[in-house]
C-alpha cells in the first residue's frame, strides 16, 4: 500500500456559520456535530491510514491547532503568516514535501465530515495510487441532490475532463444522477514534485514565489503573493487531473442547513443550538444558534441572505468577532 502523508488545511474562516464560526475561532475548531472538533474529528478519520500528519494554518491559528491536536508534533504545523488561500498555503507545503522526501500527499479541508470513514480512507489509498500517473488525484463526491453552490468536476471513466463552479440549478438537476458529474470536495493527492511540475507549467510566476518564500521565510514575500485558491490557481488549469469517486456521507457543513440535516432537528424542522432552553412556538425550519457574538433566527430558505446580513453587521461596528 501506498505510503500517504496527511496535510490537513486548517487555515479557512468559516464565514457561513455565523455567529458561532467567528474571525478567531472558525468551524474548523468547533464541536459543531460532537464534543469534538471538527479538526480533532478529521484527525481521528485519517490516523489509521497514516502517522505522517501535518496542518497548514495561519499564524494566528497555531496554538489553537495544538489545543486541538495534542498529538501533532509542533514542527509539523505550518502557520501562514498572512492569509492568502489554500493556493499558496497548498504550494508551500508542496514545496518544503518535495525537499523531504516528496512523499505522496493527501490535502485533506479540516471542516468537512463523512459518515463512512473506512470508504473515506480506502477512496484517499486508491487516489494514492494515481498520484505516480497524474499531475494530481482528487476525490470525486457522487451528488446526492441538485446542488448549484458546489463545484463540480465531468469525469470520462477517471480522467477529469472539466470543472466548473457553481452551475446554475437547472444545470446541476441535470447532473445530479448522469453518472458523469461529482462534486469537487476539495480532496487533492499528489506527488508534491509532480505538482509542482504542473503548478509550473500552469503559472510560473506564482511557483518562483512560494519558492523564495520557503527559502526566506519572509513575510512580506509570503503577503507578495496573490490571494487565490488552490483550485483557481492550479487544479482547474491542469492537464492530466485524476479522480476517485467518493460515496462516504461527504458534507462540507457549510451551511446552518447542512448542520440541522447533520445533527437532527426538532419536531418542526429547526435547528436549536444554544446554552439553555429555547422556545419558538409556532417556528418551523428555522436555525436558531446563541453564540457569544450574537443570536441567529434565521429562515433556512433564506440562508443565502446570511453572507450580506453578517458583513453589514460587522460593517456597523456591532460584530468585530465576526467573519464576512
Amino acid at each position: 500500500m501506498t505510503a500517504i502523508r496527511i496535510l490537513l488545511m486548517a487555515g479557512g474562516s468559516g464565514t457561513r456559520l455565523w455567529p458561532l464560526s467567528t474571525e478567531d475561532r472558525p468551524k474548523q475548531f468547533l464541536p459543531i456535530l460532537s464534543d469534538r472538533s471538527l479538526l480533532a474529528e478529521t484527525w481521528d478519520r485519517v490516523a489509521p491510514l497514516s502517522e505522517d500528519v501535518w496542518a497548514a494554518t495561519s499564524e494566528r491559528h497555531v496554538e489553537l491547532v495544538r489545543r486541538e491536536l495534542p498529538a501533532l508534533p509542533t514542527a509539523r504545523i505550518l502557520g501562514e503568516p498572512a492569509r492568502r488561500n489554500s493556493g499558496p498555503a497548498l504550494l508551500a507545503a508542496a514545496v518544503r514535501f518535495r525537499d523531504d522526501g516528496d512523499p505522496v500527499t493527501a490535502s485533506i479541508p479540516s471542516d468537512q465530515t463523512v459518515s463512512d470513514d473506512e470508504t473515506f480512507r480506502a477512496a484517499l489509498s486508491a487516489a494514492g495510487r494515481l498520484a505516480d500517473s497524474a499531475s494530481l488525484a482528487i476525490l470525486a463526491v457522487v451528488p446526492t441532490r441538485a446542488e448549484p453552490d458546489f463545484g463540480y468536476v465531468e469525469l470520462a471513466g477517471d480522467r477529469v475532463t472539466r470543472f466548473t463552479e457553481k452551475p446554475d440549478l437547472a444545470r446541476a438537476r441535470e447532473w445530479v444522477s448522469d453518472g458523469r458529474h461529482f462534486w469537487n470536495a476539495g480532496i487533492f493527492v499528489f506527488r508534491p514534485s509532480r505538482l509542482l511540475a504542473e503548478a509550473s507549467r500552469v503559472d510560473a510566476g506564482l511557483v518562483a514565489g512560494v519558492e523564495r518564500f520557503v527559502a526566506t521565510g519572509s513575510r512580506a514575500d509570503y503577503e507578495a503573493l496573490p490571494n487565490i485558491s488552490i483550485d483557481f490557481a492550479l487544479v482547474e488549469r491542469a492537464e492530466n487531473v485524476r479522480a476517485v469517486p467518493l460515496d462516504a456521507g461527504w458534507s462540507d457543513v457549510g451551511t446552518w442547513r447542512s448542520v440541522r440535516d447533520l445533527r437532527g432537528a426538532d419536531g418542526a424542522g429547526n435547528l436549536v443550538v444554544a446554552p439553555g432552553p429555547v422556545l419558538a412556538p409556532g417556528v418551523r425550519d428555522t436555525a436558531i444558534v446563541v453564540g457569544r457574538d450574537g443570536t441567529l433566527v434565521l429562515p433556512l430558505d433564506r440562508e443565502g441572505e446570511l453572507r450580506s446580513a453578517v458583513a453589514a453587521l460587522a460593517g456597523a461596528g456591532a460584530g468585530k468577532g465576526t467573519s464576512s
